[in-house]
């Protein structure tokens, strides 16, 4: 049966009134008054006291800054890596995953030269299939496999920049903050994070930056941080403690005063408040994820964003990047011009995606050839009856 579409209609239009400009005015006008009037050392002394649940940005200067875009490198070389999966079938006799990491080398200047290609990994051993947790064996699943997906895109980027003479840089699609990892066994945080670190030490020890690159990013670290900015409670208790107001909205209906701002990412702040312009880019603030704890202070991740001409997109670099003046204008840069030649996003990262993405023909395959192996050795891939209907339609 289709979707009954005149049933939601109602209900879309009633949506589309709540994203209207005029919808919470009051409370955009109030965002850019505090954002105009914002005290960056008050909100550090408030930081270092706040007791909060949510993720928030932190620059020891000043908030507001924003900088022009450095002069791009006349020759220079960057590459970039992404990666896409095959799960484990839990139907098949045949346990294990593929990835196939996307690779793309390209150089600017003088003497250009690109080269793109992908290299498939396929695994189906014990140790790869399963994790021996604290108190169980865990299977590799989707969120693991990720992980070790974002760890081999890494490790193909310091391939390709060995012995690079050019100034150069590194992207990643998507971010350098392995989040997942925080909710996670600790067994599987120390099969992945060490490798993670590993690769991110070899850029440092070439002096080589590495970023990733987050299109249309929906972090609120800024935004939470504005909302301890504005919090009322250091005039009654001395602090922020935004999990003592979450514990009276839930039992006193007590209503947040932070709730004058408006439930925006960053990047509508950064757009249509702070006005940031083509080319410019934000301040870079610290992240305060707890896994990055596991990180070490030069490894830690830290982030700014950058007004593409098209979008605000986040870049996550490392804090030893950050802190040379001439690495991070290199990263800015060209991350800005690759998305100059890639009408929006990075030529390079696109490149990268096409090169690593496994079509459904391409699945399609995969499976067929491993029920044919396992035909020959006289096992039948025989499906359920549940994954059998989803694959084809009768009545």
């Amino acid at each position: 049966m289709t979707l009954d579409l005149a049933r939601v209609v109602t209900s879309i239009s009633e949506m589309v009134a709540t994203v209207s400009p005029e919808h919470d005015r009051h409370r955009f006008d109030a965002l850019r008054h505090l954002w105009e009037t914002l005290d960056s050392n008050d909100v550090n002394d408030r930081l270092d006291q706040a007791s909060t649940s949510f993720l928030l940005a932190r620059q020891p200067a000043n908030y507001r800054s924003r900088f022009p875009l450095p002069t791009v490198p006349e020759s220079y070389a960057v590459v970039a890596t992404d990666g896409s999966m095959i799960l484990p079938d839990r139907h098949s006799p045949a346990r294990f995953y593929l990835t196939n990491i996307g690779k793309v080398y390209l150089r600017y200047g003088a003497d250009p030269f690109a080269d793109l290609s992908a290299d498939p990994d396929m695994r189906f051993g014990e140790d790869d299939l399963w994790i021996n947790g604290d108190s169980r064996r865990v299977p590799v699943n989707e969120v693991i496999l990720g992980l070790r997906r974002a760890t081999a895109e890494l490790l193909a980027a310091v391939e390709l920049l060995e012995g690079e003479p050019l100034p150069s840089v590194a992207l990643v699609d998507g971010t350098l903050i392995l989040w997942s990892l925080v909710s996670l066994d600790p067994a599987i945080t120390d099969s992945i994070l060490p490798d993670f670190l590993a690769a991110l030490r070899i850029f440092k020890q070439r002096r080589q930056p590495v970023a990733g690159y987050i299109s249309a990013p929906n972090a609120a670290d800024l935004m939470n941080t504005l909302r301890v900015a504005i919090c009322d409670y250091p005039q009654r208790t001395g602090r922020v403690d935004c999990n003592d107001c979450w514990r009276r909205t839930m039992t006193e209906g007590h209503t947040p005063f932070c709730d004058i701002l408006p439930g925006v990412p960053d990047r509508y702040l950064l757009t249509d408040i702070a006005n940031l312009c083509p080319g410019e880019r934000s301040q870079v603030f610290d992240s305060d994820s707890s896994i990055l704890n596991r990180y070490g202070a030069d490894l830690r991740i830290c982030f700014f964003y950058v007004n593409t001409g098209r979008e605000i997109a986040r870049l996550e670099i490392p804090r030893w990047v950050a802190n040379d003046a001439e690495l991070l204008d290199r990263v800015h840069s060209i991350a800005w011009d690759q998305s100059q030649l890639g009408r929006g996003y990075p030529v390079a990262l696109q490149e990268a995606h096409e090169q690593a993405v496994l079509s459904l023909a391409d699945r399609r395959l995969v499976e067929e050839t491993v029920e044919r192996q396992l035909a020959s050795q006289g096992i039948v891939f025989t499906r359920t009856g549940k994954d059998g209907s989803k694959r084809g339609r009768f009545v």
